[in-house]
Formats: structure tokens, C-alpha cells, sequence
């Protein structure tokens, strides 16, 4: 498929939200400002993309052929006018659509977000040669400056001025479709899960070579200190078929895809900003509980190491996003569930429990803390089908 419309429905009463798209490279930069359509901007120099807006949706009207080689990522963003937050938006969507018909449609809404003033919602990028889609839903506290700046772009005071004064009110392949064929929507509907216990169950594809990913995302806590805006995503697996513990976390112990524990992370995050939020991620295979023989469970905590300073995990409001091709989960940060994260002296969070059987994936979200300057890390056993979780573990250290 080379053509095609996204189209952007966003909405947040009277405020105003504006959209636009990045061409960026495989790097994921922009490769010049001349691939930022918006409405200032509304066509690219080679034609494949062009924007256009009607009383409530912004579209964009997409040709793949037309993009040069340098081009491997097209991302949809959004920033939202003055003072106001993403929290503010009401029921959103971005749709795909090619000849009239839908093919793939991400919906959500303000309740996954906080102080955020712009985010990243929606992407299609080059992979071996496919084009494919998928939905991120990622915020940033800094407006359009910050998306700019993570593009790699440079922030020009006439270009945020433009920005601010339009007046508008997380993968699959995309589909070769033919006109004999009836293209399957696909939903990229995000599920949050904001309640200790609350659960949401992923269905695996079997023969499917894409991985799960799994992000711990946390914002800037707002104080004058940046070293102590880290946190470490850390992941113990359990089959249920043994009694030991496999651990990831990263510098040390990074794990494996094709091997034990076949999970891998993907790098130490130090540090985030109010421009961009701190992501650390890892990556399991979906044939898991296939290559231990049975249902395997995940646990995954994030910790705040005591050399990096004084902060309280509630301040960095982590949360835990799960994609399974066109399938997202999110467990949230909740205050009410987590209190005792308030406490500069709690290190460790956690944020959900994965249990991965062949068909599927249950996600449960969690909100367990550690005790008072303990370092003790999350422990996993097996009673029957159930996991339970205690805070008893050993203590691990980056160095």
C-alpha cells in the first residue's frame, strides 16, 4: 500500500491542538525542516505528504512512493495551545484510512496523561523493506521545542510562533490491498490499567517473529537536580517449572533473546528531562514459556538507586507500556495504590506482573513497593497456577 490518509480527531473543548508530521531518517531525525507539514507547511518539496484541515480532523494525505530513500519514519504529532496539558483531551483518535475504508484506528483520550504539552501519537516506519504502523502515545512535558529538539531539529522563535497561533478546533504491516480485497481493520486501542490487580490478557500470534516490548517510562520530578531523574527498568523471570530466578537489568546482566532468559534489555537510561521523558526498554521473546516448557512469569520493578540522590519514586511517576504488534497495554502510577512510594527512602516500584503461557500474555498491574532503605528486589514462586509476589529478593547493583 503507497497511499493513504491519516487523519487526527483530537479533542480538548475550546483549546487548541495542533498536528503535524516529521520525516525523519532511520536514526529517527528529521532529515530537514522541509519535512515538517503542518499547516504552515502543508506539502513536502517531493509531494508525499500534504495537510489539510476541516472543522474537527486534521489529514494527511500520504504517498510512499514519492518519499526520497532518506526517509524511513513518518511520525504523527500533536502540541496543545498556552497553559493547557494532554490530560485535557477528550475522546481522540488517529485513523488510517485509504479509499475510504479504515484500516487500522488508535483511540484514546487524556486519562493516560499528566502535565504533558505535546506528544508523539502515532508512526509509519520502513523495516526490511515493509512499511508498517504503529501506535506510541508517548507524552513530553516541553511542548513543541521538545519534540523539535528530539527530532534533532533546531527550534526557530517564528516557527513555535506559527504553531501556536493555527485556529483548528503503538506494529503490524500495512495491508497490500487490492481492489478485490477486503482490508481486516486493525485496532490499536490502548487498555490502561491504573488498579492494583487489574489485568488485561494479549493474544499471541502463533509463528510470529515480533518481539514483545516493554518500556518503563518516567518524567522529570520538577527539582533543580537532573542526577537523580534515574531509574532502573529491571525484569526476574520465573518458569513454572523452577525454583530460581533469572534477572535483567542493565549494565550488568542484559540477558538474551535466542537463549536463557530470552529477554534483553536495551540500555541504561540515566537521566530525564522536562523535554523528554526517561524510557528504558526490553525486549521478550514471544516463545518463552515454549522454550521453558510452561507458563513463565515476568515481574517488572524499577529502582532508584541511592547514589544517584535523594528522590522519591512518586515524584518520577513511572509507568510500564506493553506492544505486542498492534496490541498496548499500560500499567499507570497511582498514588492512592502506591502511598508509601512517596518516601525518598522506598528504591524499588513495582510496576506489573506478566504471565506468558503459548497463547497469550496476562498483564496485571501491581504498585508494590519495597520497605524502607531496603534494597531488596522483587521475588517470584509458583503455588499451583498462581504467582505471588514479596519483596524479599536480593539486593543488585549496577557496578
Amino acid at each position: 500500500m503507497q497511499q493513504f490518509t491519516l487523519i487526527a480527531e483530537l479533542t480538548a473543548g475550546a483549546t487548541v491542538i495542533d498536528v503535524a508530521c516529521f520525516g525523519l531518517s532511520g536514526q529517527q531525525k528529521l532529515i530537514n525542516d522541509d519535512y515538517m507539514t503542518f499547516y504552515n507547511q502543508p506539502r513536502t518539496p517531493c509531494g508525499a505528504i500534504s495537510w489539510q484541515s476541516t472543522t474537527i480532523q486534521q489529514r494527511f494525505d500520504i504517498d510512499l512512493s514519492k518519499l526520497p530513500d532518506s526517509v524511513d519514519y513518518l511520525v504523527l504529532t500533536a502540541t496543545i495551545d498556552g497553559q493547557a496539558t494532554m490530560r485535557e483531551l477528550g475522546a481522540s483518535s488517529v485513523t488510517l484510512e485509504q479509499a475510504g475504508q479504515i484500516l487500522a484506528t488508535y483511540q484514546f483520550d487524556g486519562s493516560a496523561f499528566d502535565s504533558e504539552r505535546a506528544m508523539m501519537l502515532f508512526q509509519v516506519y520502513r523495516k526490511n523493506n515493509i512499511w508498517r504502523i504503529n501506535a506510541i502515545g508517548q507524552g513530553f512535558n516541553g511542548g513543541l521545542d521538545a519534540l523539535v529538539t528530539h527530532f534533532g531539529g533546531d527550534v526557530a522563535d517564528e516557527l513555535t510562533d506559527q504553531l501556536s497561533t493555527i485556529n483548528t478546533t503503538s506494529a503490524a504491516p500495512l495491508v497490500n490491498a487490492t481492489k478485490t480485497e477486503q482490508p481486516t481493520a486493525v485496532s490499536l486501542k490502548k487498555v490502561i490499567l491504573d488498579k492494583p490487580g487489574s489485568e488485561h490478557r494479549i493474544n499471541l500470534t502463533k509463528g510470529s517473529h515480533d518481539y514483545l516490548t516493554v518500556e518503563a517510562i518516567w518524567i522529570d520530578n520538577g527539582d533543580a537536580s537532573a542526577d537523580n531523574d534515574d531509574l532502573d527498568l529491571r525484569v526476574g523471570i520465573l518458569a513454572q517449572s523452577s525454583k530460581d530466578m533469572n534477572y535483567v537489568h542493565a549494565p550488568k546482566q542484559i540477558g538474551n533473546l535466542n537463549s536463557i532468559p530470552y529477554v534483553h534489555h536495551q540500555g541504561d537510561v540515566q537521566v530525564a528531562s522536562a523535554n523528554e521523558p526517561g524510557k528504558e526498554t526490553v525486549l521478550v521473546n514471544p516463545a518463552i514459556a515454549e522454550y521453558y516448557g510452561g507458563k513463565v512469569a515476568l515481574v517488572f520493578s524499577v529502582y532508584s538507586a541511592v547514589s544517584n540522590g535523594v528522590v522519591s519514586i512518586a515524584s518520577l511517576q513511572p509507568k510500564m507500556r506493553m506492544q505486542y504488534q498492534d496490541q498496548i497495554v499500560e500499567c499507570t502510577f497511582n498514588i492512592k495504590a502506591s502511598p508509601k512510594a512517596k518516601s525518598r527512602f522506598v528504591y524499588t516500584y513495582v510496576i506489573g506482573i506478566a504471565i506468558i503461557d503459548e497463547q497469550g500474555i496476562t498483564l496485571r498491574h501491581s504498585g508494590e513497593t519495597s520497605k524502607r532503605m531496603s534494597e531488596a528486589t522483587p521475588k517470584l514462586t509458583w503455588k499451583a497456577d498462581t504467582v505471588q509476589l514479596k519483596m524479599d529478593g536480593a539486593a543488585m547493583f549496577k557496578s
